[in-house]
């Protein structure tokens, strides 16, 4: 049974080539067959500074509300051709260099998300996913491709687009997979206590360490979901930052980042 590593990426291992390029490295070690781990590797990206740059160039202010992007129908346009387009390829691109096979996808393709307006009153693209087929996704890890897929949707009539968290939705795809693991990636090297990574979070030290502060703004839901979908069968989530060549392995054998777990 194919077994897929879930990535999603963000901060430098999305936008700096030279850790990009290391990251890719490392999936290239672990989607090779022979070396005692072979997992299908599954990269999920955004790219919001991307888009909040092209929104400025031509006018459009970005809104936020608690730290997500509102997304307005004309920046809806922008989001898909930076996300879907530009981004997309130029992470593709770093896999051909690797000399990893890989197909670039958008939460479109294959009905992979299906989503719906947070907000459809106002008509705002921002979307929260309600349902998940990764059958796309299964096919092509079967025929020997990674993916990378950008977080844009649409609804089950195929109208508009949505703007999708590039968070959630590494972990819908996570959850419909029943990954091996799901690694989020940034700058962030953990969960900080005191200034030391966090190792281990399980259920009671989340909730303390919640009252404590100590997790807290959009940590705080990201923390939950991660501890929901090992009990929706993912294997493995941890949270870390990615510097170095080989920091990878390190993150699925609980060596780096924080590390969730099960009660």
């Amino acid at each position: 049974m194919a077994e897929y590593l879930v990535i999603k990426i963000g901060g430098k291992p999305a936008s700096n080539q030279a850790v990009l390029d290391a990251l890719i490295a490392d999936i290239g070690d672990l989607f090779q067959a022979g070396n005692g781990r072979h997992l299908i590797p599954v990269l999920v990206h955004g790219g919001g500074a991307d888009v909040t740059e092209l929104s400025k160039r031509l006018g459009l202010e970005p809104t936020f509300v608690g730290g997500k992007r509102m997304t307005s129908p004309a920046e809806m346009q922008i989001v898909e051709a930076v996300l879907a387009g530009n981004v997309n390829t130029r992470i593709l691109r770093r896999f051909l260099a690797a000399g990893i096979p890989a197909v670039g996808l958008s939460g479109v393709d294959g009905g992979l998300f299906t989503a719906v307006s947070i907000d459809p009153a106002s008509g705002n693209r921002t979307g929260s996913i309600t349902a998940t087929q990764p059958k796309i996704v299964e096919d092509l890890g079967k025929a020997g491709y990674a993916t990378v897929i950008s977080s844009v949707s649409c609804d089950e009539q195929g109208e508009g687009g949505f703007n999708i968290n590039a968070d959630d939705a590494a972990m819908a795809l996570a959850i419909g997979l029943k990954a091996h693991s799901l690694v989020f990636l940034s700058d962030i090297p953990g969960i900080l206590k005191n200034g030391s990574v966090l190792l281990k979070v399980d259920p009671e030290i989340a909730e303390a360490e919640i009252a404590a502060g100590v997790i807290s703004g959009g940590m705080i839901p990201k923390v939950q979901s991660s501890l929901g979908a090992l009990e929706q069968g993912v294997g493995s989530v941890v949270i870390g930052g990615y510097q170095n060549r080989g920091d990878l392995p390190g993150f699925l054998d609980g060596k780096l980042g924080t590390s969730m777990v099960r009660a």
